[in-house]
């Protein structure tokens, strides 16, 4: 019997379960597909019944493969077991070592950097991660939430933390929602799968928090500390605070108040780009015309196009239609955000003009940290008294509901951005776009990045300016003639980018033997 060929896909923020990761999963399937014996690898553990509900991927013959999280280089020889090797992973350039190399661009790293960007990636982030001790690691959180001016990290039933360095103490503070000492006593702790005892506990019933202290006498570096839920009740638990009693984390959080952008480069980010590590791959496959120009531009290569695909046979337009706009995108501030505060301001002016029977609806999940959770918040209380809802970490089922009803799509990223400046910036493709297509949702996107390859003038809108925006949108609401026909041209120009096509070109990339 002949021996099935291995498959690998890297992708290191698959947790995040975005856009990007849907291409991780849709290169996984096709490679199973085609007959490859197929791993999914990533560092961070993914709860497997989250990721059905929110993605809806068929995970068969797929095998989740989780490695240690080290720099790039040290991770090549992971890459040898494979006969075909895709790395996905943004800003991420694994040397390649398997027989046959795929290089997925999202959008490429500057490789010709300037001094400032040189030390930053080469001396300052890798000397700062070496320094500081911090959380380097979150698992099994279920999602975070900033109110009273602390940020909660809700506990899901074995939620993980794991160190950069080691540490002599450890102090954790957990909130509870509804405080009863049963629950407290029977919360378990774990450090590395051996259970551990706090050698303190202060409980303060007026806040209904429990304070709880550590100490330990051996390495705890990069192991997983483990707070477990009783199994048998739901209890709302967060995690607000966690000290250590040391200078170097002391400074840590000192750093991450005030550079919070480049506190996020200790957890991962674009390092020194080397042109040895992109050459070691045979094949640079970029997700559109945008990324490959940009691809061109920096490196100098050329590289062929696969458009990420959508599953557009999971997405059916409702028989009747709301009078819904709906965008989707996480909320965060860094690289080419969503810009969903511009855009709820944009719905005031529309429902100030007289239009107030329309509702904004967001989709979406909200990025680790707190500058991120301001970010939501500030949107939120931006949207206070007008029809705008928001659906936070909605499963698929819910997205696919709200994209259902509504007629109108919007996006935004890249408004007010320098296309030649910051490109990085703007949308590289675009994938939830064409799910609203799929769904009946006309588009009425930004006129840039590689929206522009998906939106054609029958199936919707391109807008360069705020006012163009509003126009757009009113016309549609004014004219359901208009509206129906844009809705027929969004949903057959959606077909385009399907995972069968998706399957079908990617073959045409691998090796013929």
């Amino acid at each position: 019997m002949k021996k099935k060929k291995r498959a690998g896909v890297y992708d290191r923020w698959l947790f995040a379960l975005g856009g990007g990761e849907q291409l991780a999963f849709s290169f996984a399937e096709s490679l199973r597909d085609l007959g490859y014996k197929t791993d999914l690898i990533t560092h961070k553990k993914i709860d497997i019944e989250s990721l059905k509900e929110k993605m809806e991927v068929d995970l068969t013959g797929i095998n989740i493969r989780y490695i240690p999280n080290l720099p790039d280089y040290q991770l090549s020889g992971y890459t040898e077991e494979y006969d075909v090797f895709v790395s996905n992973s943004y800003l991420d350039y694994i040397p390649n070592r398997s027989k046959f190399g795929i290089l997925s661009i999202f959008f490429p790293s500057r490789i010709n950097l300037s001094l400032y960007e040189y030390l930053k990636r080469a001396h300052i982030v890798p000397s700062l991660r070496k320094f500081f001790i911090y959380p380097s690691s979150y698992e099994g959180f279920r999602f975070d939430q900033y109110f009273n001016r602390t940020m909660h990290k809700w506990l899901g039933q074995e939620s993980k933390i794991t160190f950069n360095e080691n540490i002599n103490q450890l102090r954790i503070e957990l909130y509870f929602v509804y405080f009863t000492f049963s629950c407290i006593d029977r919360i378990v702790f774990l450090l590395d799968s051996e259970k551990i005892h706090p050698v303190k506990r202060e409980v303060n019933i007026i806040q209904n928090t429990v304070i709880y202290t550590f100490s330990f006498k051996k390495s705890i570096k990069n192991k997983p500390f483990t707070i477990r839920l009783p199994e048998t009740e739901y209890y709302e638990i967060a995690l607000t605070k966690i000290i250590i009693p040391s200078l170097r984390y002391f400074a840590y959080n000192i750093f991450k108040q005030f550079f919070s952008k480049m506190e996020m480069r200790l957890h991962g980010g674009p390092s020194v780009t080397r042109f040895s590590d992109i050459e070691s791959y045979d094949r640079i496959l970029a997700i559109s015309q945008f990324s490959k120009l940009w691809v061109k531009k920096y490196w100098g290569l050329n590289s062929d196009i696969l458009y990420p695909a959508a599953s557009i046979e999971k997405f059916q337009p409702a028989r009747f239609k709301k009078n819904m706009i709906v965008n989707i995108g996480r909320f965060f501030i860094t690289g080419h955000c969503k810009k969903q505060l511009d855009l709820v301001r944009v719905f005031k002016k529309i429902v100030d003009s007289g239009y107030k029977n329309w509702e904004l609806h967001f989709i979406g999940s909200v990025a680790e940290g707190e500058t991120h959770q301001q970010y939501y918040e500030k949107v939120a209380e931006e949207s206070v008294g007008y029809p705008v809802f928001f659906h936070i970490n909605a499963p698929f089922n819910q997205l696919k509901s709200i994209l259902s009803q509504a007629k109108i799509y919007w996006h935004a990223t890249g408004l007010d951005e320098d296309p030649n400046r910051n490109p990085i910036r703007l949308e590289h493709f675009g994938i939830t776009t064409i799910e609203a297509m799929a769904s009946g949702c006309v588009p009425v996107v930004i006129n840039a990045g590689g929206q522009t390859e998906i939106v054609t003038e029958k199936s919707g809108y391109l807008w360069n300016t705020r006012g163009e925006l509003i126009e757009y949108t009113k016309k549609l609401m004014r004219t359901p003639k208009l509206l129906k026909e844009k809705r027929e041209g969004a949903i057959e120009r959606s077909k385009f980018f399907s995972k069968e096509n998706f399957k079908k070109k990617l073959q045409e990339y691998l090796p013929k033997n």
